[in-house]
């Protein structure tokens, strides 16, 4: 997984099971404003995150919690705790 903001790289857990179409960075307009493609897989261009542009939101499509696998996606769980605490 490739971060767009950072062009930093994590080892992460795919699942691959639903997609959506997309550019890095690209913008797109959703029912709670803006959103942007946060990062996306170099192996196959599938989009793997989201980021809302007017609401303190973000998703991501692989596994960051890494139940018996890598930890790169872990600061993710602190950001959305500082989201939480920040609204």
């Amino acid at each position: 997984m490739i971060d767009v903001a950072t062009g930093r790289v994590a080892i992460t857990a795919q699942n691959h099971g639903f997609a959506l179409d997309g550019e890095p960075g690209e913008r797109f307009d959703t029912p709670f404003g803006g959103a942007v493609i946060s990062h996306y897989c170099p192996n196959d261009g599938c989009v793997e995150g989201v980021r809302a542009l007017d609401v303190p939101a973000f998703s991501v499509q692989y596994h960051p919690e890494a139940a018996a696998g890598p930890h790169d996606a872990a600061p993710l769980f602190d950001e959305f705790v500082g989201l939480m605490e920040g609204h």
